[in-house]
């Protein structure tokens, strides 16, 4: 249909410009030029010279495939049906041929927000046009259409029902069922009234609510066979104190010099009475320290005196040379093999010269230890070294050559990757695709991502994929930015006051493509595009 769209003031009109050969139904045009028919675009009749005219009036509604994109509701298809059967009904009230009436889905257009649905009447070449069959037309409509499956689909069931159980498609009786479905609708209120009588027969269950805290008498039971075991652990108390391997370490123990708690002192009191009355005896630190008194400061000074004399009289070992190995040396964390504390009642195992001469001579000497018992009848532990455990260190995974860190959701840098909803910045990369385009909107610079391939902008919230609620003059299917062949472009939905690219309106239902940096005006609302 050599149809085009035309915008004057704040309306929009299709226009068809009636050719030379085309042949007039008169009746049907005075009918719908002079009346407001029902289900039916207004439509004025106008001629300039010898060109002739027909505008329809389409402000404010789109086309049907446009409203039938993505997923339907019952709203919507109820709404489009519904509008189809009054003009049907209509074209016989008015003396209308059905068969001027356009049954494209192109050019029939709906209100997005109420669903009222109008049809072109185009009076040209009845007598040669095929007829169309309703029926059909309508099963085309079900069956390429995706119904919303969120809600309850019983409607789509029964209008296919009817299509395919009715030989010859009666129109009055399928706008029955399509006001029957309406009515389906609407009753949810209603129905739930009776749901009401059963809450009434609640109060009837109340003695049933009483025996509830009767039944938490029982409960109580199992509280006294708890107090009955509570005496039965008190008999394996004496049991705990009684580890026989730990009393036979005291006094060999104290046979060394150590304090162990929870030993007796008077059993340490020997052994310092052995070492402060016998020239053979000798005073260590650690006796001193734990039996402090004037005798015994006398005794180790006298001892340390001697020493000094006698360490005096022995000729300086050379540099280099290996020392004794000694058992009071202390383990150097991080490294086996050398010489640990010394442990009393254990001998020290033999060290390798080479381990000797790697261990640091202590600065301070360690107290001696007295072994009073023999080797033989003590068992043989080996020494092992302290080991100071090694810090743990995170080492990140490997990363391949030539590909882009992922760490989860976090903002990638210029790493060219889409991590969820999260703003990659600089991520053009040669080579590789542009990122998402995006509107800005001027007021508020808030981004507007365009993630669909048609991508809708109105004050529509159920319709549209922006919605713009705080400016009355965007209208409520506004316009359309339509991604193909990776361009973009945007087309005014025959808007009330229209849309301007770079300062200059564009036509409705014409596409016009949108270059980086486009300024986008909706109506009084400013957007810039862009790219990336």
């Amino acid at each position: 249909m050599n149809v085009q769209f035309e915008n004057q003031g704040t309306a929009t009109y299709l226009v068809y410009k009636i050719e030379p050969d085309d042949v007039l139904d008169s009746m049907s045009l005075g009918m719908i030029t002079n009346n407001k028919i029902p289900g039916f675009a207004p439509a004025i009749f106008t001629q300039m010279d010898d060109a002739k005219y027909i505008k329809f009036n389409v402000s404010s509604k789109v086309s049907v495939n446009q409203f039938f994109s993505g997923q339907v509701n019952k709203k919507r298809l109820l709404g489009v049906f519904r509008g189809i059967m009054n003009a049907m009904i209509s074209a016989e009230d008015y003396m209308i041929d059905p068969n001027a009436i356009v049954m494209d889905l192109e050019y029939v257009f709906a209100d997005v927000s109420t669903c009222e649905t109008v049809l072109i009447c185009l009076p040209i070449n009845v007598g040669m046009k095929e007829q169309v069959d309703i029926g059909k037309f309508f099963k085309n409509i079900m069956f390429s259409t995706q119904f919303d499956q969120t809600e309850n689909c019983d409607h789509v069931a029964k209008i296919i029902n009817f299509l395919n159980s009715s030989p010859s498609f009666s129109a009055l009786n399928f706008k029955n069922l399509l006001d029957e479905l309406e009515r389906e609708g609407t009753k949810g209120p209603a129905s739930t009234q009776p749901v009401a009588a059963p809450v009434k027969q609640a109060p009837v269950q109340q003695p049933v609510a009483t025996e509830v805290p009767r039944q938490a008498a029982p409960v109580a039971v199992p509280v006294q066979p708890q107090a009955q075991p509570m005496p039965q652990p008190t008999p394996a108390a004496p049991k705990m104190p009684v580890p026989s391997p730990v009393t036979p370490v005291q006094p060999k123990a104290s046979k060394m010099g150590m304090a162990i708690p929870g030993a007796k002192q008077p059993q340490t009191a020997k052994p310092v009475q052995e070492a402060t009355t016998g020239d053979e005896k000798k005073i260590s630190m650690l006796t001193l320290l734990m039996h402090y008194n004037k005798e015994n400061v006398e005794l180790y000074k006298s001892q340390k005196a001697a020493e000094k004399q006698k360490a005096s009289a022995q000729p300086k070992e050379k540099k280099g040379a290996a020392k004794p190995a000694t058992n009071t040396s202390f383990a150097v964390p991080g490294q086996q093999g050398k010489v640990g504390f010394a442990v009393p009642g254990q001998v020290a195992q033999p060290v390798s010269i080479q381990a000797q001469a790697a261990v640091p001579k202590p600065a301070m000497p360690a107290p001696a230890v007295q072994q009073s018992a023999p080797a033989a009848q003590q068992p043989v532990t080996p020494v092992q070294s302290y080991q100071q455990p090694a810090t743990p260190v995170y080492q990140a995974p490997p990363v391949q050559q030539g590909m882009p860190a992922n760490f989860g959701e976090t903002t990638v840098l210029g790493g060219g990757m889409n991590s969820g909803e999260t703003t990659v910045l600089n991520a053009v990369n040669v080579g590789s695709a542009p990122t998402r385009p995006y509107l800005v909107r001027v007021k508020n610079h808030e981004r507007v991502y365009l993630n669909d391939s048609v991508f809708k902008i109105g004050k529509e919230k159920s319709y549209v994929d922006y919605f713009i609620g705080d400016n009355t003059a965007i209208s409520r299917s506004h316009a359309n930015i339509v991604c193909r062949n990776g361009e973009y472009y945007i087309v005014d939905q025959n808007s009330t006051n229209h849309t301007y690219v770079n300062g200059s309106m564009i036509q409705s239902n014409v596409e016009t493509k949108l270059e980086h940096d486009a300024k986008i005006r909706l109506a009084n609302e400013e957007f810039e595009f862009k790219m990336y």
